[in-house]
């Protein structure tokens, strides 16, 4: 369930109704952790003993492994609760005057969001500098730490087309899982792809509604989740999700059917690359540990592990490994990626597509 979006208002005014009026310091660092040395982040990080995040599971981008070294490295226990990057920050919300999370992973859109409903503390990490300026917030309130891009995995056992574009797609017959666009964050985007390869972009997303519109009347839109687990099956001819996620999907489903074929690719035309946030719950109760996370999931060592889960590492001054970048999809697919680094017309994009498949395109599904 990881990543769905829209109007998350809604969903963070009912968590108000929830929690009653006023506010609490229940878990605000009582000093400025920037102001600590790393020897002493370390030491009240371990003092703490626990991390608990939301939004950041196992499967999803290597946070597996970050973890697992995370744990090993400090000797701090960690717990993650998946969910939605709207549920996420109304957890936040409705927890405050007793909080149990910390930090979470949302959506780039979700970023101004959390600071605009005042969920989040700032924290620089020491690698401040070598992060663009456009992928962080001026006082460290949220930061994206890795970047997808829109992408196609295909069953070869189920069609003979290997669609490399939304050109192909539009003129071949394949079905098409983009899964809940209504809701779904990385959906959304796979519309906002579509409108840019067809002439729109993230000031006009019609052109992306119009060609979903043309394969609704087609009957090639796949009513099902969009899943690893249903790709496994056989139930999904071809998907559009980031390559970090297409990527696994295929390893995984290799793993109990070797002789499985399976093609991916980003896309060729209106490959949107856009990046999820990490966010320090304001309310944190472990606030020395979470920023001592947070210096460790955008260090070399941690920026690699999101290179090890098939994402983007948001600094571009870590070195990758041989063998990882050579699992990775041929950098050249790359060339055409269309950076979506302004985070205002992106919330308003997103919520417009969300609008809009609601009112055009569903009617239109059988």
């Amino acid at each position: 369930m990881k990543k769905t979006a829209k109007t998350v208002a809604c969903i963070l005014a009912a968590a108000v109704m929830l929690t009653g009026c006023g506010s609490s310091s229940v878990g605000k660092a009582d000093k400025d952790l920037n102001s600590l040395t790393m020897d002493e982040l370390i030491k009240g990080a371990q003092a703490e003993g626990k991390l608990e995040s939301v939004g950041m599971p196992e499967g999803w981008a290597n946070w597996e492994g970050s973890w697992k070294t995370y744990t090993e490295k400090y000797g701090i226990e960690h717990l993650d609760t998946d969910m939605s990057s709207a549920e996420e920050l109304s957890t936040f919300e409705a927890e405050k005057d007793s909080p149990t999370k910390d930090m979470g992973d949302v959506g780039q859109a979700f970023g101004q969001i959390a600071i605009d409903k005042d969920l989040v503390q700032g924290y620089k990490p020491t690698t401040w500098d070598s992060i663009p300026d456009w992928a962080k917030d001026p006082q460290g309130r949220w930061i994206i730490s890795y970047l997808g891009t829109m992408s196609t995995i295909v069953n070869k056992d189920l069609t003979a087309e290997e669609p490399k574009s939304w050109q192909d797609i539009k003129n071949g017959t394949i079905k098409v899982t983009v899964g809940d666009v209504v809701r779904g964050a990385s959906s959304q985007m796979a519309v906002l792809s579509a409108a840019y390869a067809m002439g729109g972009g993230v000031d006009n997303v019609k052109p992306g509604i119009e060609l979903f519109k043309e394969l609704a009347r087609q009957g090639r839109i796949d009513l099902g989740a969009l899943s690893q687990q249903r790709f496994a099956m056989g139930e999904i001819q071809l998907g559009l999700n980031w390559d970090y996620n297409v990527l696994s999907w295929r390893d995984a489903t290799l793993e109990t059917n070797p002789g499985a074929k399976i093609a991916t690719h980003v896309l060729a035309d209106g490959a949107v690359q856009s990046g999820y946030c990490l966010v320090f719950n304001k309310y944190a109760p472990h606030p020395h540990a979470t920023a001592l996370a947070i210096e460790y999931l955008l260090s070399d060592e941690g920026q690699i592990d999101r290179a090890r889960g098939y994402a983007k590492p948001i600094r571009s001054d870590v070195v990758i490994p041989d063998d990882v970048a050579a699992r990775l999809i041929d950098t050249a697919e790359y060339e055409k990626a269309i950076p979506i680094t302004d985070t205002d017309a992106l919330t308003e994009a997103c919520n417009e597509i969300a609008t809009l498949w609601e009112e055009e395109v569903i009617p239109l599904l059988g």
